[in-house]
């Protein structure tokens, strides 16, 4: 484990340069954690983050709610069919061509949803700026713009296409269904079970909690206003640590027992092609960047920070990279990957 602790080193103080801190693990087929990490919670003289500095992850919060609805598939609760009208009224009918969107059809990013329903100019400009482009966003506002919208496609159709607002309505319907926020039944039905204590929103984080969450930054290094994601939390919220991250992927390597483990087994089973529920599935050296054969992943992005993880189910191992900037991850961790053996 030496070579890859010398790795991992090298890896955070190269990364670090052009960015403010980064935070690695690693662990291997045998269990064994590796962790690095370099640069700085917050500029000018933030203190340097380690495996339990919180990170916002982004969009591997999507991993989470995608569980969320394999324990409820598991627990006989709803199925991958049950239209998401059914459990959100404000969208009832929610389909086209005679085909209603499923909770499935959002698991797998099928739905013919936008990719978000904000303003692609506003949110783009708003973003190099470090502005927080849902900052106006209520539950009422994206509810309605969802109603209001076309499906682009006929659901469960074509390619899957990316949507942060189809995982922010499946994170709705499912807390509405389970009657409790998103924060509550992501703990009550994934992190509590796990033990990912650390793995959470901000509204319910303890001060102690907070006190070691990175400040995201941009362009410039420049600080990078909060995202307020209340109105779609399934979509991104969530914020954790290398040590939870870790976790997180060995409960996905190696499935517990009973419903949850039923429930991780779902979640990674191929829902077409090369996406699980929400997992991002390769299987040949040609459909990653760098030739690393069945990667099993997920990168996240929000204002100010940058994430990945991988996993190798063939190999038993992981890997996670957490950043508080706005420069992308992927690449490096895809690169970091090929080069543990």
């Amino acid at each position: 484990m030496s070579d890859v602790a010398a790795l991992l080193e090298s890896t955070a103080l190269r990364a670090t340069r052009r960015r403010v801190g980064l935070a690695l693990g690693y662990t291997a087929p045998d269990g064994r954690v590796t962790t690095s990490a370099a640069g700085r919670l917050h500029l000018p003289d933030g203190a340097t983050p380690d495996a339990g500095s919180r990170f916002e992850i982004g969009s591997i919060t999507k991993t989470f709610t995608a569980l969320a609805l394999a324990r409820a598939v598991v627990d006989g609760d709803v199925t991958l069919d049950t239209p998401v009208g059914e459990l959100v009224p404000e969208v009832a009918g929610l389909g086209r061509d005679g085909h209603p969107v499923t909770l499935g059809h959002l698991a797998t990013h099928t739905s013919g949803l936008p990719r978000v329903h904000l303003s692609a100019l506003r949110g783009t400009v708003d973003a190099l700026r470090g502005i927080d482009p849902y900052r106006a966003h209520t539950e009422e506002v994206f509810l309605a713009a969802v109603a209001a919208g076309r499906l682009r496609r006929t659901p469960g159709t074509g390619r899957p296409a990316y949507s942060n607002s189809g995982f922010g309505l499946l994170g709705l319907a499912l807390a509405r269904r389970a009657g409790t926020p998103y924060a509550g039944l992501i703990g009550s039905t994934v992190t509590g079970p796990l033990g990912l204590t650390d793995t959470g929103t901000r509204a319910e984080a303890s001060p102690e909690q907070t006190a070691r969450t990175a400040v995201g930054h941009f362009r410039r290094r420049t600080p990078a206003a909060a995202w307020n994601l209340d109105a779609l939390p399934g979509a991104g919220a969530l914020l954790s640590t290398v040590t939870n991250q870790l976790t997180w992927a060995r409960a996905h390597l190696d499935p517990p027992s009973g419903e949850l483990g039923e429930a991780v087994r779902l979640a990674l089973t191929p829902h077409g092609r090369r996406i699980g529920l929400a997992w991002q599935l390769t299987s040949t050296a040609t459909e990653t960047p760098v030739g690393t054969d069945h990667v099993v992943w997920h990168s996240g992005g929000t204002g100010g920070f940058r994430t990945m993880l991988c996993l190798r189910p063939d190999v038993g191992d992981a890997l996670v990279l957490l950043s508080n900037h706005t420069r992308s991850v992927a690449l490096l961790g895809f690169r970091l990957l090929a080069a543990i053996r």
